[in-house]
């Protein structure tokens, strides 16, 4: 079948994203016998009159939308993505009445049921697509086309060293160039129990791996295809299991591949692991295989922060992570959201504090948990009353300590203001550079935008 895969995001800040997700599908379809095409919004301001063409000319048989956020999750200042996805249904619908069209992608697999009606697809994928939209294929080329609109995926059936990245039906040079870098998943699945996150929801509690062989494969392909010498590890935590990541960094140095890399990390992966190496033989692996940045999600730096978000790790273990990072001269990055149940401003000044001693390159904050369903500060909200479990939509809805609402807001602007390396997106604060950005990716400047605040 001819399938068209089309990547609705347009987000670009601070960079844009390279749509892994359908690159992923793309290269399961087409290993499966499927012609495939992605057509990608990112690049393209005015696209409606483009993306008609696209489905004329090549007269799919399959549109398959990626919806990948819902909105910025940025309080009070939200970007909402929800009406511009309708926009593109629209325009499918009316251009190729006869196609089926499919949508999948994490934002959709976060409210499938409410989009599958507010946007009136055919089929909606939740989860991981690569053997569900296989499945799909089958039965639609069959006659056979299944009766329900939603199909939920077994995130455990995905082999993830079957999987074959469709890096050449993007503009990957493109994306490296003005992204300063290249997404690359080595894992899928979250054990930990964050209270407000969603990865567990749509990967799954079971951690997967891609054998680290077949990771710096992909690498090594792209090094050579494309020219990317700057990698980003998009795994939820890179840094677990550890000796996945060790041994990912052994393969990197026994290739002698000359490129860099940034990672998402926790501080600590928990107080009962049994590290394999310590922490400052792991840094130094990290640093010799080519890391140069570490975003760290650390969220709070105070007892009541930490418990209340189910981290997992302590002050200590953060103090320890930022000084192995000054050490080895790594830059790094501590996120954080502020206004979490239990807070306080003594809390709050508390992370304030600890985290600018522990002199990080940047820190980007946000104000307020976006609430989703079924997460655990959900459901806990719920059953106090606080929510009921209908009102929480895809209309952003935030989660603010509201004994601390109005001072968090006067009292992150005041630390914007002293520390030129705290970001603050949702307040638009440091977030006006994209022509500085754009300027700084003319000349070759890679990785996080977030390195060139320290």
């Amino acid at each position: 079948m001819k399938i068209l895969l089309v990547n609705t995001n347009q987000l670009r800040s601070p960079d844009p994203v390279p749509p892994i997700g359908i690159i992923y599908v793309a290269g399961a379809l087409r290993k499966a016998g499927h012609e495939c095409l992605i057509f990608d919004l990112n690049f393209l301001a005015d696209f409606m009159d483009l993306l008609q063409e696209e489905i004329r000319s090549f007269n799919p048989d399959v549109i398959g939308l990626s919806l990948r956020n819902i909105d910025n999750t940025a309080f009070p200042h939200s970007q909402f993505f929800v009406d511009h996805a309708s926009k593109i249904v629209d325009l499918c619908r009316s251009t190729k009445a006869d196609s089926t069209i499919v949508m999948g992608g994490s934002g959709f697999s976060l409210f499938p049921e409410l989009l599958i009606e507010r946007l009136d697809i055919d089929y909606g994928i939740a989860g991981e697509g690569e053997n569900e939209m296989q499945w799909l294929l089958q039965q639609i080329e069959a006659g056979k086309p299944p009766e329900t609109k939603l199909i939920k995926a077994n995130s455990a059936e995905v082999n993830m060293d079957e999987m074959i990245p469709a890096w050449d039906l993007v503009d990957t040079g493109t994306y490296f160039r003005e992204g300063g870098s290249l997404n690359i998943q080595t894992k899928r699945g979250c054990r930990y129990k964050c209270t407000y996150c969603t990865y567990p929801l749509l990967e799954g509690v079971a951690v997967r791996q891609r054998d680290p062989v077949s990771v710096v494969d992909e690498m090594e392909h792209c090094n050579k295809e494309y020219a990317v010498d700057y990698f980003f590890f998009v795994d939820n935590v890179f840094n677990y299991p550890e000796a996945h990541s060790i041994s990912i960094c052994k393969e990197i140095l026994k290739r002698k591949l000359k490129i860099s890399w940034t990672a998402y990390l926790t501080p600590r992966i928990s107080p009962t692991y049994r590290r394999q190496s310590s922490p400052d033989e792991l840094y130094t692996l990290y640093k010799e295989a080519g890391c140069k940045a570490i975003d760290f999600g650390t969220d709070a730096m105070n007892d009541i922060g930490l418990g209340s978000m189910a981290k997992g790790f302590t002050i200590d273990d953060i103090n320890e992570c930022s000084a192995m990072c000054r050490k080895h001269k790594i830059k790094f990055n501590h996120s954080l959201i502020f206004g979490a149940p239990g807070e306080t401003v003594e809390s709050t000044e508390e992370t304030i504090s600890n985290i600018i001693a522990t002199q990080p390159t940047a820190v980007i904050a946000s104000v307020g948990i976006r609430l989703y369903p079924n997460t655990p500060v959900a459901n806990k909200l719920i059953k106090q009353g606080w929510i009921k479990a209908e009102e929480i939509t895809v209309e952003p809805m935030f989660y603010i300590e509201e004994s601390i609402k109005e001072y968090l807001m006067e009292r992150l602007k005041e630390v914007s203001k002293q520390n030129q390396n705290w970001v603050i997106p949702g307040l638009n604060i440091k977030m006006n550079y994209p022509n500085i950005f754009s300027q700084l990716r003319a000349k070759g400047v890679k990785g996080p935008m977030w390195k060139m605040l320290g």
